[in-house]
């Protein structure tokens, strides 16, 4: 089983509903969860602050009609208690706040779900400041009062994208653990959004976890394979950090990405399996990695 820390699929619905698709999750997604047992994940909504599909408002109203059409399928998760086993359980978010105006938009958007958020995607905003963004510059006095904000709402705070300044403030203001949802080891691919050692320690004494991204860029572009990808599983296991270990795969074969050569759609997790195995994890290891670790966090910050 798996439990997807980031998946773009909130994206996909509302560029399919814009082309005049309909029942997207259950055409275009359902039957490559099911087939690579994802049970759940985190799902969000990117804005591209460059040219957006739509106005904020309509994708947003895009996602709850599809969400809702689908809802003997898919279980929101908007509480601990909210897990379903016959259901793939997703938590609705934001991957950058950039289109959020303040701490009552946010607080508008919890109300209808939303329950994680990155605070940008590379870019600089009105929150904090991405890896494109001023390197002295960190979380603005606006950010600040959003991870109060979240932590009080017991939202998921996730800190991939984030430059190094506005990481650092995020792990020290953050009452509750936090997430890298689609982050890599720093130290094996020299990839600016990848975390180096000093991030690793920091975010994992803070009780989070790092999802592991099959973003070929991320992992080894030479030789984009899941043997490459086990080798930063590896490095943190080697420190100890197996229970600080998750997946955010950031499938992108419905957004004309570049993923693994032998884990290029949700339906190609069982190759991970199989490539656990022989690296002599145990099952117990594979299950954290998997889901447990995840789904565990996730039951803890959550209401």
């Amino acid at each position: 089983m798996f439990f997807d820390l980031h998946s773009d699929i909130l994206y996909d619905i509302v560029q399919k509903k814009l082309n005049n698709k309909k029942n997207i999750i259950k055409d275009y997604h359902l039957k490559q969860l099911k087939s690579g047992n994802i049970i759940g994940g985190i799902w969000d909504y990117y804005t591209d602050i460059r040219k957006p599909l739509c106005e904020f408002n309509q994708a947003i109203d895009y996602i709850l009609e599809e969400i809702e059409q689908s809802n003997d399928v898919i279980q929101v998760i908007k509480k601990k208690e909210d897990f379903e086993e016959n259901k793939i359980n997703v938590l609705l978010g934001f991957e950058s706040l950039q289109p959020i105006k303040d701490r009552d938009h946010l607080v508008s958007l919890y109300e209808l779900g939303f329950r994680h958020a990155m605070f940008t995607w590379n870019e600089q905003n009105q929150f904090g400041t991405g890896v494109f963004g001023d390197k002295t510059r960190g979380l603005t006095s606006l950010g600040k009062e959003i991870i109060q904000l979240m932590n009080q709402n017991h939202m998921i705070i996730d800190v991939s994208h984030a430059n190094k300044k506005t990481f650092k403030e995020i792990i020290e203001l953050s009452k509750a653990p936090v997430i890298a949802s689609h982050s890599n080891v720093y130290q094996l691919c020299h990839h600016i959004r990848n975390l180096d050692d000093e991030q690793i320690t920091k975010l994992t004494q803070k009780g989070g976890i790092i999802g592991l991204t099959a973003v070929k860029n991320f992992i080894n572009p030479n030789n984009p394979t899941i043997n490459e990808m086990i080798n930063h599983i590896d490095y943190m296991k080697e420190r100890n950090l197996v229970n600080h270990i998750g997946f955010g795969f950031d499938f992108m074969d419905y957004l004309n990405g570049s993923n693994l050569i032998d884990l290029e759609n949700a339906s190609s997790t069982h190759n991970m399996i199989v490539a656990l195995k022989k690296r002599n994890y145990s099952p117990q290891e594979i299950d954290k990695i998997t889901h447990l670790n995840a789904i565990n966090l996730i039951k803890q910050i959550l209401k």
